[in-house]
């Protein structure tokens, strides 16, 4: 009962479908934790006009993933929705701080390993400028030229959100958006299952062919297609 109760104060925290519909005109969210309770989490808040959102994976599973899970929201409330910072690159960079700081993590990144991989956006509504960062994780454009899908990759730096051998500042990567440009960013979590007529792992590759052969449905038919394959 005590986990069951951990999971709703968990779902709280995650941004809800009112929320979301303020700041997307379409889009979809598949979270299906592998535990009651779940490592992955999604975030997104406003700053002026900017709209930024992330999706992150951190290490572990179960309950002491669920507790890493709250430090990263919080953070990023305390980052982005208090001190207002909108670039990507110093929010993670902040992220990292305050992760290391808080888990007394030392100069060894043997030390501890507890973090995350994220991705996350910031997206500018007047001008369709979008920022991009990332940490193990990347993020997929899919855009339509004379009607023939292109789907382009942005992998983050590899490095973790926590004390690690590499510990330079974040990339940030500047896209253009268009009228009808889609963006996915992802855990590993989906890459990971098994499915499909054989039922083998999907693997990356997988993801990606099913995303871009999904990409010309409405976002809540992709979400249908997606979920039903494994």
């Amino acid at each position: 009962s005590s986990i069951l109760y951990a999971k709703q104060i968990q779902l709280a925290l995650l941004p809800s479908d009112d929320v979301l519909k303020k700041y997307f005109a379409e889009y979809f969210v598949i979270y299906k934790p592998k535990d009651i309770v779940s490592g992955d989490f999604f975030w997104t808040s406003k700053v002026n006009d900017w709209v930024i959102f992330a999706v992150a994976d951190c290490t572990g599973h179960g309950v002491p993933a669920a507790f890493m899970s709250i430090l990263g929201i919080s953070y990023l409330n305390e980052i982005v929705r208090k001190e207002e910072i909108v670039n990507v690159y110093m929010i993670l960079n902040n992220l990292r701080s305050f992760i290391i700081d808080s888990l007394r993590q030392g100069t060894e990144y043997k030390d501890s390993k507890d973090g995350m991989d994220i991705s996350i956006c910031a997206y500018n509504i007047n001008t369709g400028k979008c920022q991009y960062a990332g940490a193990n994780l990347s993020l997929l454009l899919i855009r339509n030229n004379s009607f023939i899908p292109e789907m382009k990759q942005i992998k983050g730096d590899k490095m973790p959100v926590s004390i690690y051998y590499r510990m330079d500042s974040f990339t940030s990567h500047e896209l253009q958006l268009r009228p009808g440009d889609q963006i996915y960013i992802f855990s590993d979590g989906y890459a990971d299952q098994f499915g499909g007529p054989r039922g083998k792992k999907i693997k990356m590759k997988t993801f990606k062919n099913l995303v871009m052969q999904n990409s010309q449905y409405p976002m809540e038919v992709q979400k249908k297609n997606l979920t039903q394959y494994v």
